[in-house]
C-alpha cells in the first residue's frame, strides 16, 4: 500500500498525523501516562506507527475540511479558484481576468456569467456567481489534469493541504495544552514546568499563524496555476488552428 502513496498523502495526511501522534505521546509520558504506542525500531512496528500516523492525518483532514476550511472559507468569501473571476479581486489583473472569462467560454463553449432573476438580493446574486465561477474552475482544472500540463497544480494542492493539516493540528494542540494545564496544574507546577509549557503554547500560536498565511497563499497559488496553464494551453491551441 505504501509504494501507492502519493505526495499529497505523505504532505496532507501521513506528516501531520505522525506530528499529533508524537504530542499526544509527549503529553502522556509528561504526566506519568502510558506509552500509546510502543516503537523499538523495528520495521514491523514502523509500519504500525506510519499506519496509525496516516489514520491520525485523514482525522485531522477531516476536521480541517469540515470546520476549519467552512468557517475560513466563510468569512474571506469562498474558494480563491472562484474568487479570482470576481471583479474586483486583487489576484488577477482586470485586463488578464476579461481575456480569461472570454478563453473559458470560448473552449468549453459554457456561458461565464450565471442567470439571475430580478427580485435575487445582491447576497445571492453573489452566492450564485461563485459557485459558477467554481464550476467553471473545476472545467479548468480537469482540462490541465487531463491534458497532464504541470504538476504545479498537484505540488501547490499538497503544500495547501499540509499548512490546512498544520493549521488545524495546532488548534487542537492549544487546546489539549490548555486543558492540561487547567487539569494538571498541580503537576506543571511542582515540576517547575510552567515556562516550558509557556514556550510550547507561544510556539502552536506561532505555528498556527504561519500555517494559516501559507495555507492562503497555497490555496492561491493552486487556483492560479490552474487559469495560467488553461490559458497557455487556450492559446497554443489558437495559434496551431490558425
Amino acid at each position: 500500500m505504501l509504494h501507492k502513496l502519493g505526495p499529497y498523502d505523505f504532505l496532507a495526511n501521513l506528516m501531520p498525523g505522525l506530528a499529533f501522534l508524537w504530542a499526544i505521546q509527549w503529553l502522556c509520558q509528561f504526566f506519568g501516562g502510558p506509552t500509546l504506542l510502543p516503537v523499538a525500531g523495528s520495521l514491523a512496528e514502523t509500519s504500525i506507527l506510519i499506519a496509525w500516523g496516516f489514520l491520525a492525518g485523514l482525522l485531522l483532514q477531516g476536521i480541517a475540511q469540515g470546520i476549519v476550511e467552512k468557517e475560513i472559507l466563510a468569512i474571506s468569501g469562498g474558494f480563491p479558484s472562484a474568487r479570482l473571476l470576481s471583479d474586483g479581486d486583487p489576484g488577477l489583473s482586470p485586463e488578464y481576468r476579461i481575456r480569461l472569462k472570454e478563453a473559458i467560454a470560448d473552449y468549453f463553449q459554457v456561458p461565464v456569467e450565471p442567470t439571475v432573476g430580478k427580485t435575487t438580493s445582491e447576497k445571492e446574486e453573489k452566492k450564485v456567481r461563485l459557485k459558477r465561477y467554481q464550476e467553471l474552475f473545476y472545467l479548468c482544472y480537469n482540462l490541465v489534469e487531463q491534458k497532464k500540463l504541470s504538476d504545479r497544480p498537484l505540488a501547490f494542492n499538497a503544500q495547501y493541504g499540509l499548512f490546512r493539516g498544520l493549521f488545524t493540528l495546532s488548534l487542537i494542540l492549544l487546546v489539549l495544552f490548555g486543558l492540561a494545564v487547567v487539569l494538571r496544574w498541580d503537576v506543571v507546577s511542582v515540576q517547575g514546568s510552567r515556562g516550558l509549557f509557556s514556550w510550547i503554547t507561544l510556539f502552536l500560536f506561532g505555528a498556527s499563524f504561519i500555517s494559516f498565511l501559507r495555507m492562503r497563499k497555497r490555496g492561491q497559488d493552486f487556483a492560479r496555476s490552474v487559469y495560467d496553464l488553461f490559458f497557455t494551453y487556450y492559446r497554443q491551441e489558437k495559434f496551431a488552428a490558425k
